[in-house]
């Protein structure tokens, strides 16, 4: 039930439907979903450690507002030192988990289409933060790794991205480069591609930033 419930209401931050700074009252979202107050509470802990509600003593739950456009510059400038390492690390390593990883998430991507609604975004964001994350993986680098899921990248920027619609081909077409650049070992090949493929995102975020309505 509590799995239901964080599922419902993470949908509704991304829809807007919940807009940033927006209370969540627990007893008021048990009521319209008809389930005890347990689950909501559970669920509502949850989405505060993804970082998507905010829990203040004395006052409870409420839609965790965006990130400033300074916070995503910030983001940018360390993905950029962070993951083209990882792709070189990767194509230098070449695990097999993480070779089968990849091409899982690739697959997975191929199925999907993005929109303005979290229910179809969310199949696609979760392919593609598969795909940066086995990279990791595949660099077998534990404190780079976790470094990445701590980031929690792709929830970060899917509230911003599920809002428009987005260019949903370059994105397959630098996984599916960086991929074989791994997979044959062409270490400088992996890190370049990898480097213009943030490069690319972070063009269309701060394009997106921009428009205030964002904030």
């Amino acid at each position: 039930m509590t799995d239901q419930v964080h599922e419902i209401v993470r949908g509704r931050i991304f829809d807007r439907v919940y807009e940033p700074g927006a209370r969540l009252q627990i007893d008021g979202l048990a009521k319209e979903l008809a389930v005890s107050a347990t689950p909501v509470r559970e669920a509502l802990g949850r989405l505060a450690a993804e970082g998507l509600a905010r829990s203040e003593p004395f006052v409870g739950f409420s839609v965790a507002p965006l990130p400033q456009e300074g916070f995503y510059e910030q983001l940018y400038e360390f993905r950029l030192l962070l993951e083209p390492w990882a792709a070189r690390a990767a194509a230098r390593r070449r695990s097999e988990a993480g070779l089968a990883d990849m091409r899982a998430a690739l697959a997975s991507m191929e199925k999907t289409a993005l929109a303005r609604s979290y229910s179809q975004f969310r199949k696609f964001a979760e392919a593609d933060a598969a795909f940066h994350r086995a990279i990791f993986v595949c660099a077998g680098n534990e404190p780079a790794l976790k470094a990445f899921t701590d980031l929690r990248t792709h929830l970060l920027l899917s509230r911003l991205y599920v809002q428009r619609e987005q260019d949903t081909g370059a994105t397959r077409r630098f996984h599916a480069a960086i991929y074989q650049a791994i997979e044959t070992g062409d270490e400088d090949e992996a890190q370049r591609q990898m480097t213009l493929h943030v490069q690319h995102s972070q063009r269309s975020l701060l394009d997106t930033v921009q428009d205030k309505k964002s904030f």
